[in-house]
């Protein structure tokens, strides 16, 4: 979701989401395209893709929603310290977890799913403001 959700809010900005365990098989489920829905992002397809060291390379930034994950990639990949950020500390200045929406139901789901979307566009001005770039 938040690849989606950056993906409009920085449409002249290459975004790509990459897991650490995925699954190419994982099947995107309807609530998460009744989400992106709401935002008005049409969803076509996304395939789970596993994260690899070209994908390291190549990205600008690096954004992680757990802090779990954040320190294992600045364990195994250190080398990238400088892009690789906790995607509310990058949004907010703030050490904090961002949820994954879809292990929630209902009300529940929208709410996290908000949470992600409002951090994403925090995340998205200051990527215009610190990177220089236009919508």
């Amino acid at each position: 979701m938040a690849q989606e959700f950056l993906k409009r809010l920085l449409p002249r900005t290459e975004v790509f989401s990459r897991g650490l365990y995925a699954n190419p098989a994982y099947v995107v489920p309807q609530k998460v395209i009744t989400a992106l829905t709401k935002h008005d992002i049409p969803f076509t397809q996304h395939v789970s893709t596993q994260l690899t060291v070209t994908d390291l390379e190549k990205a600008d930034l690096i954004f992680c929603m757990e802090q779990a994950h954040e320190e294992l990639l600045l364990d195994r990949y250190s080398q990238y310290t400088d892009k690789i950020w906790l995607l509310a500390d990058f949004a907010y200045n703030r050490r904090e977890n961002i949820e994954d929406p879809i292990s929630f139901e209902g009300r529940t789901f929208e709410k996290v799913a908000d949470k992600l979307y409002q951090t994403c566009q925090a995340a998205a001005k200051r990527i215009e403001q610190d990177f220089n770039t236009q919508k």
